[in-house]
């Protein structure tokens, strides 16, 4: 890794403690405790993100801009522990051999026993090697005699064993076909492994980023003109970091029953069946007022591909299809994207993009021109 404090390269053994062992500084992040992030990485990252300084960001968009993108890998499907093996029988020529050789030894250390009476060693060598072979020979021979049998058990044991298999299987069917967990990160491991440690060494986070709890929402002082639906507390907390509320005179709210009944509405929410639920529901309580779906949309997603961050909820299939079904504007490709249980976060649209979005149809709203609003292909933080 690069230090970020005299930018020499450093091997691992140059590292140790979190320390440079050219400039004996500290850092902040260990790339092999990190899962690869470094300090210089998340500080261009921040820069990036935040385009040079122009947009204040927040931690968990910070968390998003590292997660893995494109969509998870899908994961065999599980079958009960316990199958039974096929049983395996040895041939009835290595059988007969052994027994012959077994037996055969047995007789010569009879017939030594009567008619060399000194050989005693040679007599009980040859006897206890004939009892070993016979007796090794018995078990097989005894299986071969049931073989039948055996072989009868074992496929009672093999369809008890399918039944469960099955009977799992059909229960795995009502719901979402199992993917791969792309998270690179959780909350808690980012704040804990990265945040914390950051604010230890550099006395703060870096600056353009503000912690989501921290931000203070900002209320217009006059008459609102446009209420902003939005669930997502990242998302509020970047708009109010960034003071959209005061430069378009707009409410933000986080439920549709906190929306006032005379303002046009923009509705922000995530590539999911229920923001797109959430989308008409506003639509079917407001008639008369415009509603801008500037929310994150299956299409976007799906046109970006591996640029963009794809989640799996794992989830009952029939009232999942029952939902899509009643959802208007869905090609076959995006209502069977929804339908696999995918999803995708409006927190990780790079900031850039999130609040242009937000300001332009901040501006359809308010001048009333209302229609289908695309979101534009996600960016990759690199």
């Amino acid at each position: 890794m690069i230090c970020p404090r005299c930018e020499a390269r450093l091997l691992a053994r140059e590292r140790t403690a979190l320390t440079c062992g050219r400039c004996r500084q500290p850092f902040a992040l260990e790339p092999k405790l990190t899962k690869g992030l470094q300090d210089l990485r998340l500080t261009r990252t921040v820069e990036r993100l935040g385009d040079e300084g122009r947009i204040v960001v927040t931690v968990e968009q910070l968390r998003w801009a590292f997660q893995e993108r494109g969509r998870p890998a899908a994961l065999p499907r599980e079958v009960p522990p316990g199958r039974p093996h096929s049983p395996s029988f040895d041939g009835v020529g290595e059988v007969v051999t052994g027994l012959t050789i077994g037996v055969v030894l047995l007789a010569t250390a009879f017939l030594l026993a009567v008619h060399v009476p000194g050989a005693v060693i040679v007599v009980v060598v040859t006897a206890f090697i004939g009892l070993v072979v016979t007796g090794g020979m018995a078990r097989p021979a005894f299986r071969l005699l049931r073989r039948r049998r055996i072989e009868e058990r074992w496929k009672q044991a093999l369809r008890a064993w399918e039944q469960l298999r099955d009977a799992l299987w059909r229960e795995q069917d009502e719901w979402t076909a199992p993917l791969a967990d792309r998270t690179r990160w959780s909350v808690g491991e980012f704040q804990g492994m990265v945040v914390n440690r950051w604010n230890q060494v550099y006395g703060g986070l870096p600056a353009g980023v503000v912690e989501d709890s921290a931000v203070t929402p900002v209320v217009p002082q006059d008459p609102p003109a446009l209420a902003v639906l939005c669930p997502d507390p990242t998302v509020t907390a970047f708009l109010h970091a960034n003071a959209f509320p005061e430069r378009h005179g707009a409410l933000i709210a986080a439920t549709p029953g906190e929306l006032p009944e005379d303002l046009p509405v923009v509705v922000l929410h995530d590539a999911s069946p229920q923001g797109c639920l959430l989308v008409a529901e506003v639509r079917a309580a407001r008639p008369d007022h415009p509603v801008v779906d500037a929310g994150l949309s299956a299409r976007a997603v799906l046109t970006a591909g591996d640029r963009a961050v794809q989640l799996y909820a794992h989830q009952r299939r029939e009232p999942l299809e029952e939902l899509l079904h009643g959802l208007p504007r869905l090609t076959g490709a995006e209502r069977d994207w929804l339908a696999a249980g995918l999803w995708s976060p409006l927190a990780a649209v790079p900031p850039k993009r999130l609040l242009a979005m937000a300001e332009r149809a901040a501006e359809r709203a308010l001048n009333r021109h209302v229609g289908f609003l695309s979101w534009p292909v996600p960016e990759v933080p690199r």
